[in-house]
């Protein structure tokens, strides 16, 4: 009897890794995820992190019977490079784009952005060809689709001014420094209620893109982890449109 019970132990000790691995892909729980401040997305609020990506993350969590883990806050162009750089990595949110997809594993889409150009009313613009958009000034945050896509129009660079962030590029703008700023259209209504100033001042004088935005892990994730999240996403489509609807997000950019 005494022999059984510990053949017994030894079998299930033995088991207990590939029981583990049944329940949760291999490093699962090892990996180390990014965000920017970018509102509704992913901003702090009373010194918390949240928003649409980052309650979406946490739902995908807590579907999954994973502890919380911690979202580190960084300037986009560092998150993005640390993402493509180290292993066990996750940015969030990137817009995927044809020559980002063989970069990066994806889970999503968590929503879709419509990027603009944001002016001051004072200044009567009224723009019926790129070409006069191309005249004047604008503050973008470095390494953003948004400012990739002024790019891939060609806007000129010499009348592109970068910032880290989306505040500083408002600032800029406000202060009259660029003519209009390139922004999605939900972050600059949360980014008014941020700041504390009068959108009716800003109006759009023209539309970039549209783009899906994504939870993108490092290549060299094992595909079993993606499949898990991305099951996990497809699962809380329910919760999903509670988060989209508590940020007052655009059903055109569901």
């Amino acid at each position: 009897m005494k022999n059984f019970f510990l053949k017994s132990m030894m079998l299930f000790f033995l088991m207990l890794p590939q029981l583990k691995a049944f329940q949760y892909p291999s490093s699962i729980e090892n990996i180390t995820f990014y965000t920017e401040n970018y509102p509704p997305a992913n901003y702090i609020e009373n010194d918390k992190l949240k928003g649409i990506s980052v309650d979406t993350l946490k739902a995908i969590w807590k579907h999954l019977k994973l502890p919380e883990q911690k979202i580190f806050l960084v300037p986009w162009v560092r998150g993005y490079r640390f993402t493509l750089d180290k292993n066990n990595t996750a940015l969030l949110t990137v817009s995927k784009t044809q020559a980002r997809e063989s970069l990066f594993k994806w889970v999503g889409p968590f929503f879709s952005s419509t990027y603009v150009l944001i002016a001051k009313k004072s200044k009567n613009f009224n723009f019926s060809s790129l070409g006069q958009v191309f005249d004047h000034t604008v503050a973008t945050v470095q390494g953003d689709i948004s400012e990739i896509s002024l790019q891939q129009v060609g806007f000129p660079s010499p009348n592109m001014a970068t910032t880290s962030q989306l505040k500083q590029a408002f600032l800029m703008m406000q202060a009259d420094r660029v003519d209009m700023i390139v922004v999605a259209n939900h972050g600059f209504a949360h980014l008014a209620t941020q700041l504390k100033f009068d959108a009716n001042e800003y109006e759009q004088v023209w539309v970039v893109n549209k783009k899906a935005n994504y939870l993108a892990f490092n290549i060299n994730t094992a595909d079993n982890v993606i499949e898990t999240y991305q099951t996990a996403f497809d699962s809380i489509a329910k919760q999903r449109l509670s988060i989209k609807e508590h940020y007052n997000l655009s059903q055109a950019d569901y």
